[in-house]
């Protein structure tokens, strides 16, 4: 514990550091090891967010807030595209052509698929963590498979997802994303919903321009997830820009969606983030209108 407190900046530290270290002994007191991995993973969290500034208090704490799930969305729909095309080689090449580093990189896909609709079914700690950790291990098990010098290719989408997916991990639990599912069943529902979809994607054959599925599926189930409490958080054009443009990005790499979609995607994008900035500007005019 107190390596994770030094963690913290000297002046917090020294305020705070005593109750943190006290407050996390309780909470681990005779806890098993998922429940003090748990609880370190706060702490960790915490104090990156304190070294960056990104309390609940400010306004870049809140604006990661909104930007979450959103991120998060992005991320899955980009992991299970690129477990589409990975499907694709492998049924070509058949189990004996690929190495076990080609399989590592597909279950790093499927698990931080599995992340993210384990975050936005209720469990944001421990879902955003497990894409985190399982977007590492894709980023190791590129470097060993396309050696150093395929690092480049491979950031090219793992590290904005990795971006993203820190967006998840250094949200502000008391302003993290409110759950539209709450109990333990309905959890468990989304969990074997996403076995579902990541097996029909690694099973089901798609030709072109049904593989749009890959990324239009994920999408639209995770804004179903987040639900108009997570629209709602995006108050200003600038936000929803940056809440949007990662689906772009995706669409583009692995060029999932068609330029159609994309260029439909982009104008529904930039029309909505006009709107939203109007209606600002509008009701700081006028506190009174919509309110």
């Amino acid at each position: 514990m107190t390596a994770l407190v030094k963690l913290y900046p000297a002046a917090y530290r020294r305020e705070f550091g005593d109750e943190i270290s006290d407050a996390y002994r309780e909470a681990t007191r005779g806890a098993g090891t998922p429940a003090r991995v748990r609880e370190s993973a706060d702490v960790l969290g915490h104090a990156l967010r304190m070294r960056l500034g990104l309390g609940s208090g400010r306004r870049s704490g809140r604006l990661l807030a909104a930007l979450a799930p959103f991120a998060l969305i992005a991320v899955a729909a980009s992991a299970l595209s690129w477990t589409g095309v990975m499907r694709n080689a492998l049924i070509v090449a058949g189990l004996g052509g690929v190495g076990p580093g080609f399989l590592a990189l597909v279950a790093a896909y499927v698990v931080t698929v599995f992340g993210v609709f384990l975050a936005l079914a209720g469990r944001w700690s421990a879902g955003s963590w497990t894409v985190l950790v399982g977007l590492a291990a894709l980023l190791a098990a590129s470097t060993v498979r396309l050696g150093v010098g395929g690092v480049g290719i491979s950031a090219l989408s793992t590290g904005p997802m990795l971006l993203l997916a820190l967006v998840a991990v250094a949200c502000p639990p008391d302003v993290r994303p409110v759950p539209r599912i709450r109990t333990r069943a309905g959890a468990a529902a989304v969990v074997a919903w996403t076995a579902v979809m990541v097996g029909a994607v690694l099973m089901v054959p798609l030709s072109y321009p049904l593989t749009q599925l890959r990324f239009v599926v994920p999408v639209a189930a995770g804004l179903l997830l987040a639900g108009r409490h997570a629209f709602a958080r995006l108050r200003t054009g600038p936000a929803v820009l940056l809440a949007g443009l990662p689906f772009v990005y995706f669409g583009v790499i692995p060029g999932t969606l068609l330029p159609l979609g994309m260029a439909v995607l982009l104008v529904l994008l930039l029309v909505t983030a006009v709107v939203v900035s109007v209606r600002r500007r509008r009701d700081v005019r006028d506190p009174l209108v919509g309110g």
